[in-house]
């Protein structure tokens, strides 16, 4: 029996979007027809409250308090009473690993579902042993919320129904996603506050992205996904349809904003006013060109961080030439002009001009359709993933 498992021909459940910026929740209708798009029946985002950089405990607070306020006001629009919950952590809250399981025999054997299986506990042992010996068993050590097998290879071939197949040669690609004990809890902790005794469950925002992406677009087969937070950039590759893996750095959004404060020597919401004045061409023109050197300095320092962590990608595959990038509107243009611009990034990527395509909700209605609210990329992205999950 899955997560999903029900007699009904639809399902309404809750998605809440956990980011480091700030919290999205949504209603959605899921049909058992793969033919028929998810519906999103009602949206809400709140942010998360301004808090001491560096300061953990007091992130995760200031999150949950946003989280308990979005699903409050998510439960009052009273647009359906969610069977299930669904959380996407963004970064920081989860970790997420790719792991290469080989299998391989002097004879043919057929792979079957008991095959995947036994392979994947061996490999989800191994990874609690190398946890448990590396952080204890506090109530802080990483716990699965998620693994997802995004492809499976037999005799050097990718197969995209190799249930019943014989080979000598197994190879399967498998993505773990994990996240503090404490986390969980006080995630759990805070919306039975509003669901009481909904059960929960966890996935991951990449995951998510990845699956979205790959039923939205036909073309290219390989490219990043580049997803700007409110405190963390995190970067994945995706090679000839798979992804293969993913790494983060600490420069989002609030970062950004951040920087202009000290720089500017200005209060945090004084800074994102500016830089809102900016974005929508309302300064007069000596003032632009005296921010122009600030922001060149921070897309330099942001640059530099994004170039480090493309080079500790896996090389053999080959760095793509095309990013899909989501982030929040206000700063998506200048993160996509960032991108587009970075001296660091075209040294490494390709010979070909990098290709940048933002997110945008409007970009995924084919594949899910939106009732009486905004068309918000990360609840969409999310949506649609939890549907493909339900029919895969």
């Amino acid at each position: 029996m899955g997560i999903f498992s029900s007699t009904k021909k639809e399902k309404i459940i809750a998605i809440f979007d956990i980011g480091s910026g700030s919290i999205g929740g949504a209603i959605a209708r899921l049909s058992d027809d793969a033919r028929t798009a998810p519906v999103i029946l009602a949206s809400t985002r709140i942010d998360i409250a301004h808090h001491e950089h560096g300061d953990f405990d007091n992130f995760l607070l200031k999150m949950t308090h946003a989280l308990h306020d979005t699903a409050q006001k998510l439960h009052d629009k009273r647009v359906g009473a969610p069977e299930k919950i669904f959380c996407v952590l963004g970064s920081p809250w989860y970790l997420s690993q790719t792991r290469i399981v080989k299998m391989a025999k002097e004879k043919p054997f057929v792979f079957s579902r008991r095959v995947a299986d036994d392979l994947l506990r061996k490999e989800l042992s191994s990874l609690e042993n190398e946890y448990e010996e590396k952080y204890g068993t506090t109530k802080s050590a990483p716990v699965m919320i998620e693994h997802t097998i995004v492809s499976v290879a037999l005799n050097g071939y990718v197969i995209d129904d190799p249930i019943g197949k014989k080979a000598k040669a197994l190879e399967m690609n498998i993505i773990i996603s994990l996240s503090p004990q404490m986390c969980i809890d006080a995630i759990s902790d805070c919306l039975v506050r509003t669901f009481h005794d909904v059960p929960v469950h966890y996935s991951s925002f990449m995951t998510s992205a990845y699956l979205a992406v790959r039923d939205q677009f036909i073309d290219p087969h390989s490219y990043l996904l580049v997803d700007v937070g409110g405190e963390v950039t995190d970067v994945a590759i995706v090679s000839k349809g798979v992804l293969k893996s993913s790494l983060s750095f600490p420069f989002g959004r609030k970062e950004f904003f951040r920087f202009m404060s000290t720089k500017l020597n200005m209060e945090l919401r004084d800074a994102e006013e500016l830089f809102s004045l900016y974005r929508n061409d309302a300064l007069d023109q000596k003032r632009k060109e005296t921010l122009g050197p600030l922001f060149e300095l921070i897309e330099q320092s942001w640059s530099e961080a994004f170039y480090n962590v493309l080079r500790l990608l896996p090389h053999a595959l080959g760095l793509p030439s095309t990013v899909f990038l989501t982030a929040d509107v206000d700063v998506r243009d200048w993160f996509a002009r960032a991108l587009r611009n970075g001296r660091y990034v075209r040294s490494i990527v390709s010979l070909h001009p990098l290709t940048v395509i933002t997110l945008d909700g409007p970009n995924f209605l084919p594949l899910c359709k939106v009732e009486n609210s905004l068309c918000d990329p990360f609840l969409m992205i999310e949506t649609i993933a939890l549907s493909r999950k339900l029919h895969g």
